[in-house]
């Protein structure tokens, strides 16, 4: 595991936004009982809003940017996962309560891991991201209550 790694740091100072990149280490990190060596994380407009101060996204300070991650388990306390297993988060609080991934590592609760579907990588996994897996929940959901025809029907 890495001693020191970069991340794109969050901070407010004398009530302005500041963003920049930082030379953090693990205890640095929000808390949490998997640790990520983070190989991607998409833009969002959320992020530009977060790092500009133009939004108030996030609700402590500081953090690392960055509302979504895909990348590698280094170390794991939870029995679903463990060193070496290709992992995403969407949302679940990052880069709003707890440190996002705009950063080489991340140090997140297993709860808001999901394994990469087999058949993609992380970067695959990274190029849906989360405005893509919101998309597709927001159909999913529609067709659930009838709003829009299923997929498989002829419209």
């Amino acid at each position: 595991m890495m001693d020191k790694f970069r991340a794109y740091r969050i901070d407010e100072r004398d009530g302005n936004v500041v963003a920049d990149f930082r030379e953090l280490s693990i205890d640095d990190l929000s808390p949490g009982n998997v640790v990520v060596k983070v190989a991607y994380s998409s833009i969002n407009y959320k992020d530009a809003l977060a790092a500009t101060g133009a939004g108030r996204i996030l609700r402590s300070y500081p953090l690392n940017g960055g509302i979504d991650l895909a990348g590698t388990v280094v170390s794991s306390e939870d029995v679903d996962f463990q060193p070496g297993d290709t992992v995403l988060v969407n949302g679940c609080g990052l880069s709003e309560t707890v440190d996002g991934g705009y950063s080489e590592m991340a140090r997140v609760d297993a709860g808001s891991l999901v394994p990469v579907p087999e058949g993609m990588d992380a970067l695959q996994a990274m190029q849906i991201g989360t405005a893509g897996s919101t998309a597709m929940l927001c159909v999913l959901e529609l067709e659930e209550h009838g709003v829009v025809p299923d997929r498989g029907e002829v419209l």
